[in-house]
C-alpha cells in the first residue's frame, strides 16, 4: 500500500468517527428537546388553569351579590337546579359560588 492509501483510510476513519459523534450528540439533543416540549406543555396547562381560575373568580365576583341568597337556599336544602332556575344563574356559576363560599370560610 502506498502512502496515499493510508491517508485516504485515515480520513475515512476520521469521517466515520465524526459521524458517530454527531449521531450521539443528536440523540442527546433529541432527549433534551423532548424534555423541553414536556415543560412547554406543562407551562401551557398551568397558564390555562390560571386563566380559568381568574375567569372563575371574575364570574363569582360578578354574582357576589347573590352569594348570600344562594348559600341560604343551599342550606335550606334546595337543589342547585332549582336555585339556578329561580335566580337565573347558570348551574356552573352556582357551583363556583359554593366553592368560593367554602374557600371564604376556610380562610
Amino acid at each position: 500500500m502506498e502512502m496515499i492509501d493510508f491517508v485516504v483510510l485515515g480520513l475515512l476513519a476520521g469521517l466515520i468517527l465524526i459521524l458517530f459523534l454527531l449521531l450521539h450528540k443528536n440523540t442527546l439533543l433529541s432527549k433534551d428537546n423532548q424534555t423541553l416540549k414536556e415543560i412547554v406543555i406543562m407551562k401551557d396547562a398551568t397558564i390555562a388553569n390560571y386563566e380559568a381560575s381568574r375567569v372563575a373568580v371574575t364570574d363569582v365576583m360578578a354574582n357576589y351579590d347573590s352569594l348570600d341568597e344562594v348559600m341560604t337556599r343551599i342550606k335550606e336544602g334546595e337543589s342547585k337546579v332549582n336555585i339556578s332556575k329561580k335566580l337565573n344563574i347558570p348551574l356552573a356559576k352556582i357551583d363556583l359560588i359554593i366553592k368560593f363560599d367554602a374557600l371564604k370560610k376556610y380562610h
